[in-house]
């Protein structure tokens, strides 16, 4: 048999009872005028003031009388739906069956019908008439969903769950628009993104056992920060890593207080490095090169003389291959630059003091000839 509106059917069969005039189960069918029966059934009445309308305690002793329906074979412990102080209850033939609600026009299921505001809850449960288990409850201000909650949308449905106010997992309490007690969250081929502030407060109990981690695929800590403390760690190692394609900043003096600086210590906690107010305080540096003046003493290599560095200097006020004030002061000192450089000029003074001590005992031996020569 197909599907038929269980709204459509149920008042078809309350009119039905009502035109037949049938006798009930343990009682007769009320007249069809303003008397009722006493009878310990029901009462049909039809006036003109009510309308036609069933009451399943004509004798007003507030029992627990019902209306059932039996569709199909089957007696009144085998009932398809049932109208009782409660409510309305349906069910299927069969373990294997189950109850449907069909409308044209829509439901609708209204928990406060007497309208004082009280907040009646709507349940939706699983479960036998000695244990019932909460699946869904919904009330004025508070929406539940027990276990488990899943929302799947297909390529061209999209299914979007709205929250007015805050939403709670895990907890009937929620403090902030979204606050998850005792659960992690997942995010599969997706990202995390923000137009404003990120706070990651995982020590909201005071307790001190904060700690933020980040781990890879295979749970491996890959960065942890604890206690003011960030720890880094590479795949099968030790040490850590800190790259950037752009700007790397290091800024500890926000609240203009004069105490900034910036500490590289090593493994057992001495300093190696000491930045505070633009001087770098450290033991020793080493600067990659790609070249050393030695080459000033190739037998190639063309010694200016110092005539001509005096008119170079005369000319562009600086020394050879120097950079000018102006470069340095608008492009900054390359250390490994201006060191090669030095050298380089060291290196060149050397051999120009080379060359004038061998003048110099070349006329000293001229001297001493002549010193001689006039003694004789």
């Amino acid at each position: 048999m197909k599907k038929k509106n269980k709204i459509t059917l149920i008042t078809g069969l309350m009119l039905g009872l009502a035109s037949i005039g049938l006798q009930a189960q343990g009682g007769g069918v009320g007249t069809t005028s303003s008397s009722r029966d006493r009878a310990p059934g029901f009462d049909l009445v039809n006036s003109r003031e009510s309308g036609i309308y069933f009451r399943a305690d004509s004798d007003n002793d507030r029992n627990r009388e019902s209306f059932r329906f039996v569709i199909g074979g089957g007696n009144e412990s085998n009932f398809n739906a049932e109208i009782n102080r409660k409510g309305f209850l349906l069910r299927g033939l069969s373990g294997s069956d189950y109850a449907e609600f069909e409308s044209n026009r829509g439901l609708r299921i209204t928990s406060n019908s007497d309208k004082n505001n009280a907040a009646e809850p709507i349940l939706f449960r699983v479960g036998n008439n000695s244990s019932f288990n909460d699946i869904v409850r919904m009330s004025f201000n508070e929406f539940y969903v027990f276990k488990r909650a899943i929302f799947e949308g297909a390529a061209t449905v999209t299914r979007n769950l709205i929250v007015h106010g805050q939403l709670g997992i895990g907890t009937s309490i929620p403090s902030e628009k979204i606050h998850i007690n005792n659960g992690n969250i997942r995010v599969d081929g997706g990202q995390y993104q923000s137009h404003g502030s990120i706070i990651l407060h995982p020590d909201v109990d005071g307790t001190g056992d904060d700690s933020i981690e980040f781990r890879n695929s295979s749970n491996e800590e890959m960065a942890k920060v604890q206690d003011g403390e960030l720890r880094l760690h590479r795949r099968g190692t030790k040490g850590g890593l800190i790259s950037s394609n752009a700007e790397l900043k290091f800024q500890p003096d926000n609240d203009d207080t004069g105490d900034d600086r910036v500490l590289f210590l090593n493994q057992s906690g001495d300093v190696m490095v000491h930045i505070q107010d633009g001087v770098i305080t450290t033991d020793q540096v080493q600067l990659n090169v790609t070249t050393f003046p030695d080459y000033v003493f190739a037998k190639d290599y063309k010694l200016m003389p110092l005539k001509e560095v005096a008119q170079y200097i005369k000319t562009n006020k600086h020394l050879p291959n120097m950079p000018t004030e102006a470069e340095v002061v608008a492009e900054g000192m390359n250390v490994g630059q201006i060191n090669t450089v030095l050298v380089e000029k060291v290196e060149e003074l050397t051999l120009h003091t080379i060359n004038q001590e061998e003048k110099i005992e070349q006329l000293m031996k001229k001297i001493e000839a002549l010193e001689a020569a006039m003694n004789k």
